[in-house]
């Protein structure tokens, strides 16, 4: 029954169907017509977009007042209302005030500075680059140190980051001729992104510096004096600070890291400082290892001594400086609070050999990081690094010259500091002299952090955090693991790497991270919850971090799989028990073969074919159930070489139902005569049955779905980028192709294993 109060439907009816017929059909179906210009530089662009956004602004509706104010605001200012946009954004930052400085509030901001030029522009006169410089200092200089960095970072954005999605765009709504409001609003968001930075990029340079001028104080080219010499440094501090402030000090060999004014922006006095021969301008050569520690301190000292300091100091470092962190640490100055380190390069473990075997990228290392010196004369000057470097690899792999002319094959003369490596091919005291000794590692008391990935940046990060605990039991120190590599872990995660697409979880901003650590230790702020426990790792395809006391604890269940020696073609089997009888799996490889010089190295953590080259494949059953694996891999082979030595390598996939292979850890390679002991070379019996137990220098973490295969890979290095080891039982260096002579066998038997830690989902 109707009720008497309410008019008759019919009206209600007419009213509607008035309505509906009164708005244009893109009002009430949220599609808007749109036929894209042929490239965001053409020059009727802007006129379609600004008659994009007009159709927009009458019918857009958004429930959250915030999110509804920031789309306007840029839909105003393609419209050309700036005064209209300006208010809009002034009333979301006014919204917004004491709440955290977000991406909604970044967005504010630079749609403000924006709104407020063109509105100076057309209510003053004033040319765009006038205009802009105000609205700039209007509303950058009032936000904090930090506020404003996280502004001026938003603005530095290249042109080409927006250019390219915006043509795609373009290309996309071109064929369809129209697109729903949702998309209409991401298109005019990115043209605004484009349109502005085109018109103010040149500008920001100067307003850059003359911001960072009245915000700190900075000093270049500082020199230290330390014994017999001197060391060049530059420091920002912020100007606004009363009194002493802690100081964070990165001690490098690459100007590309500095990041003193980083560290100004969060608060500290941010120093960097130059191995002992280098300049801030990335001049002179250095010789690696060898005072870093003793010249840190110096450094350490000088620093307390400024009226700026109030007497505390904490190292950050990547790579090279994260080992001076530790060089310095070793040596425990007392104002030296802590050390944060990202991938940090442990000299004799993991550069400028791995698993004991030579590397040729120390050769460019060398090169590019020490000496300085100019690349080869007979290559193309303006040809890619990588690839030159790949040719060398390729000339050095065709020849027959033994690894000691590495050198000379690679760049034409003899390098003093490589031929003073290739002298130490065993973790012998000229290595262990540049680390901490047990007793020097029992004395480190400071909080530590150590940041490694799954993919290459975690040999040196693991042997630091693991001989700390082994030698200091109540150590506070703290260590990441992710689905990381070098590149990386330092320079920021993005969504995918090498392929293999993170876990949204995984995608962290360590130095952020590690800054947040800092702000713990040094400013009493709270500790970051992804660094709750001494080992907290990602678990890959599950989406989630870990958090645990220790990895590859005794007491933990391992995972155990025997090489199948059984009858039965290449795939092998791993299976849960060793095989009945004395069958074997024999791999022969052909040491002096170069045929695959050309053949490149797939470096992918996702592929739908195994990259088998030298070796051999051993396939687990299917998984029963979604199993968890975290730590490092371990096992026995039971073999019989036909050589005294032989370098292997070992990788392991998960090989999921629809038939593609994942990467579980970067592949590990490890001589046979030092395996289980890095110092002492023992070399294998030729011809006899024996068993080589092995630990890879490497973790993983990862959920492993139901129905899926664990596969292990064993090779023979045979790489054009690395040493190669004939085996004859003589130093590895002075070997040449001649020492092949006959292809290498290995043989493999029942009681063959490998074991990795898991748990139970």
């Amino acid at each position: 029954m109707r009720d008497p109060g309410s008019p008759p439907r019919r009206f209600v009816r007419r009213a509607l169907i008035r309505l509906m017929l009164a708005l244009p059909t893109w009002a009430w179906a949220l599609d808007f017509g749109f036929r894209p210009p042929r490239d965001p530089d053409d020059d009727t662009a802007a006129d379609l977009m600004r008659d994009l956004a007009q159709r927009i602004l009458p019918v857009y509706q958004e429930a959250d007042k915030d999110v509804f104010l920031a789309n306007v605001t840029a839909l105003q200012i393609v419209s050309g209302a700036y005064r209209a946009a300006f208010d809009s954004s002034k009333s979301l930052r006014s919204r917004r005030q004491g709440k955290p400085f977000d991406d909604l509030m970044e967005r504010a901001t630079l749609d403000s500075i924006y709104a407020r030029a063109r509105t100076l522009e057309v209510d003053e006169r004033l040319g765009f680059a006038e205009a802009y410089a105000r609205a700039f200092q209007e509303l950058v200089s009032p936000l904090d140190n930090v506020q404003a960095q996280a502004i001026m970072a938003r603005l530095e954005i290249p042109l080409a980051v927006y250019r390219k999605p915006l043509a795609q765009a373009f290309d996309l709504w071109r064929a369809k001729g129209s697109l729903p409001e949702a998309d209409a609003l991401a298109l005019v968001r990115t043209w605004l992104s484009y349109d502005s930075r085109r018109n103010y990029s040149a500008l920001l340079p100067e307003l850059f510096a003359a911001e960072n001028r009245s915000r700190y104080l900075a000093e270049g080219d500082i020199r230290i004096p330390v014994r017999a010499g001197v060391i060049h440094a530059n420091l920002v501090r912020p100007g606004r600070a009363e009194g002493g402030l802690p100081t964070l000090l990165r001690f490098t060999l690459d100007p590309a890291e500095d990041d003193a004014h980083r560290s100004a922006v969060k608060g500290y006095v941010g120093v960097t400082a130059y191995v002992r021969g280098r300049t801030p301008d990335g001049k002179g050569a250095v010789w690696p290892f060898v005072r870093d520690g003793e010249d840190a301190v110096a450094v350490i000292d000088w620093i307390v001594r400024q009226p700026w300091s109030d007497g505390r100091v904490a190292m950050v470092g990547d790579g090279y400086s994260g080992y001076a962190a530790w060089a310095a640490a070793r040596r425990r100055p007392p104002a030296l609070k802590a050390i944060a380190t990202i991938a940090p390069m442990a000299p004799g473990i993991d550069f400028p050999m791995a698993g004991q075997i030579f590397r040729n990228a120390m050769v460019r290392w060398a090169l590019e990081h020490a000496s300085l010196e100019p690349l080869p004369a007979d290559f193309d000057a303006d040809a890619e690094p990588d690839a030159i470097w790949q040719a060398l690899d390729a000339r050095w792999y065709r020849g027959d010259r033994p690894y000691w002319d590495i050198d000379r094959v690679l760049i034409g003369r003899r390098s003093r500091l490589i031929r003073t490596w290739l002298t130490h091919p065993s973790h012998d005291r000229f290595w262990q002299k540049f680390l901490p000794s047990p007793e020097q590692f029992a004395r480190i008391d400071i909080p530590v952090l150590s940041f490694a990935g799954y993919y290459g940046a975690d040999a040196g990060a693991l042997y630091f955090h693991q001989e700390h605990r082994r030698h200091r039991p109540q150590a506070d120190t703290t260590l990441l693991l992710g689905p990381y590599d070098p590149s990386s872990i330092r320079l920021g995660t993005a969504a995918t790497l090498r392929g293999y697409e993170l876990d949204p979880v995984a995608r962290v901003d360590l130095p952020e991270l590690r800054m947040q650590w800092l702000d713990h230790i040094l400013k009493g702020a709270s500790k970051p919850s992804l660094l709750s426990d001494r080992v907290n790792y990602q678990l890959m395809g599950a989406d989630q971090w870990r958090h645990a006391t220790t990895l590859n604890a005794p007491e933990r269940t391992r995972l155990r799989l025997y090489l199948d020696t059984g009858e039965g073609a290449e795939p092998h089997r791993l299976s849960s028990s060793p095989s009945e009888g004395n069958r074997n799996v024999r791999l022969v490889v052909d040491l002096a073969d170069r045929r695959d010089v050309r053949i490149p190295w797939s470096n992918a953590l996702r592929a739908t074919q195994l990259p088998l080259r030298n070796g051999i494949r051993f396939v687990g059953d299917p998984l029963p159930a979604d199993t968890e694996i975290d730590g490092s891999l371990r096992g026995v082979f039971d073999i019989t070489p036909s050589r005294q030595d032989v370098d292997f390598n070992i990788s392991m996939y998960e090989l999921t139902e629809s038939g593609e292979y994942r990467l579980l850890f970067e592949p590990y390679d490890f001589r046979a005569s030092y395996a289980g002991h890095r110092v002492r070379r023992r070399l294998l019996r030729a011809g006899e049955r024996q068993t080589l137990a092995f630990t890879a220098e490497r973790v993983t973490a990862c959920r492993l779905a139901a129905g899926s295969r664990i596969v292990l890979l064993v090779a023979i290095n045979r790489r054009p980028d690395r040493q190669i080891n004939y085996g004859s039982g003589k130093d590895v260096n002075s070997e040449t192709i001649a020492d092949a002579r006959w292809p290498l066998r290995v043989r493999w038997h029942a009681h063959s294993y490998v074991e990795i830690p898991t748990g139970k989902v």
